[in-house]
């Protein structure tokens, strides 16, 4: 299918910024709540296809500057916030919902919101799970679960992903 072809089926639907969104290879989008794209969004679907989805009542907003590799689930029941200058690494799951209870005494929220900072780097097959907020400029190592907060300026990882390290980022330098 033709980029323009994807914009065409797309007109209407989001706020986009300028420029267009770069869409390559599959991309699935289920858009019964808002979506919010800012400018630069790129998004690669191929060899895997990305799946985004923002249910009815959710709030989904991708900052300037994002980058989301193959493989990636996005899914917001409640609201996902991704930053400016993000990179999402291959395969990686965003959900803001448990979608189901663990048992009959589970009486939580099922939707939490998520917030994904400003340059923020996602490593390959993470897994960012519902009600965590990661802070600007910090790493998640590949095959991470995040589970709770993460600072600004760290790196974290693991299942469940705990701070390694901090890192050292100078006043408006941004990730390649």
């Amino acid at each position: 299918m033709a980029f323009s072809t994807v914009l065409y089926k797309l007109k209407g639907l989001y706020k986009f910024g300028k420029p267009a969104p770069r869409l390559r290879g599959k991309v699935f989008v289920n858009k019964m709540g808002a979506i919010q794209v800012g400018k630069n969004l790129s998004i690669v679907g191929h060899p895997w296809a990305v799946q985004i989805t923002s249910t009815k009542g959710a709030n989904l907003t991708f900052g300037d500057n994002v980058y989301v590799n193959a493989g990636v689930g996005i899914a917001a029941n409640k609201e996902i916030l991704i930053g400016d200058n993000v990179k999402i690494g291959p395969r990686t799951s965003i959900f803001d919902s448990n979608y189901h209870r663990l048992d009959s005494s589970d009486k939580g929220e099922l939707r939490k919101s998520i917030t994904i900072g400003n340059n923020v780097w996602i490593g390959a097959d993470c897994t960012i799970l519902p009600g965590v907020t990661i802070g600007d400029n910090s790493v998640i190592a590949a095959k991470s679960t995040v589970n709770k907060n993460i600072p600004n300026n760290v790196l974290a990882g693991g299942s469940p992903a705990k701070v390694i390290r901090e890192l050292k980022i100078e006043d408006g330098w941004v990730r390649e």
